[in-house]
């Protein structure tokens, strides 16, 4: 997987050369166009918050902060909407009008999605944790196969694991050596579902963004069972990407015009991490979850 993503980015920074050239050229816009995105609840980058005024669900987070800076420099309208994850695919990958969804955000790699949609980015990398149960692994989950206390995510292959419907786990067995017989729990209801399936021991360990559940938190969406603990991962950041449908007319531009103004920005103050979200707010994370954040 680590070298179908090498291969990808080389082709995808060709690709985008080659199209931004031909936008330059041509001239055409699509501007006047909102571009709808969509993408699962995903605090700190993506999530609802309840206006005080009407009792509203607003859109907010990380991303609408960062794409008001890409608006500044596209030109681009967006909206953001909030669909389960599979639904969001369905629709981007099905785009056919305006108004239609198309771009799905806060997508992993895989070469299945890398065929199916343009990527864009990435847009951030974040590293990730095993969750487990205290009351099951007082010490931490032991892996006798490694003769360690699980690191990596090769460790995990003993172990019961939940994931979360709709998720990417075929790094997993492509990348990570974990035999396709270790089938994946996975589970509709979210950080939430995951955690209290591990602390009512329907599996051992939960494999997730550390950052996500610190933003579940904060944000309200999530209350943590109290038997639960984390390990760091010793692997990589993942990284995460915008797709564009190849569906819509304008995805070459869109693609070219996003990943210019995304490259620029985030080298530049302006642009929000989690890190720099969560001190402007001054969120403090929870004492158990700093080992693995």
């Amino acid at each position: 997987m680590l070298r179908e993503y090498k291969v990808f980015r080389l082709q995808r920074l060709l690709f985008v050369s080659l199209v931004l050239v031909a936008v330059l050229i041509s001239h055409k816009s699509y501007a006047e166009d909102p571009v709808a995105i969509c993408g699962e609840p995903w605090p700190p980058f993506l999530y609802e918050s309840i206006n005080a005024e009407d009792d509203r669900k607003d859109v907010t987070g990380v991303h609408l902060e960062n794409f008001r800076l890409i608006k500044e420099m596209t030109g681009l309208d967006f909206d953001f909407s909030i669909l389960p994850w599979k639904r969001c695919l369905h629709d981007v990958e099905n785009y056919s009008k305006p108004g239609d969804q198309e771009i799905a955000i806060d997508a992993s790699f895989s070469l299945e999605r890398a065929q199916k949609y343009f990527l864009v980015g990435p847009i951030y990398a974040i590293g990730t944790a095993v969750f487990y149960s205290r009351n099951r692994f007082p010490d931490g989950p032991y892996s006798e196969r490694f003769g360690r206390v699980v690191s990596t995510i090769t460790d995990m292959q003993d172990f019961s694991i939940c994931g979360m419907l709709g998720w990417n786990y075929e790094s997993y067995y492509v990348e990570h050596g974990i035999p396709r017989s270790v089938k994946v729990i996975e589970t509709p209801a979210g950080f939430q579902g995951g955690l209290n399936m591990v602390s009512s021991n329907h599996c051992d360990l939960l494999e997730v963004h550390p950052a996500n559940v610190i933003g579940s938190i904060v944000t309200g969406e999530l209350e943590m069972p109290d038997d639960i603990s984390c390990r760091k991962l010793k692997v990589d950041p993942e990284p995460f990407f915008l797709m564009v449908s190849r569906s819509s007319p304008r995805a070459q531009e869109l693609v070219a015009r996003l990943s210019t103004a995304i490259i620029e920005l985030k080298g530049t103050l302006n642009w929000k991490t989690v890190s720099t979200a969560r001190a402007e707010q001054n969120l403090s994370v929870p004492d158990f979850l700093k080992k693995c954040s």
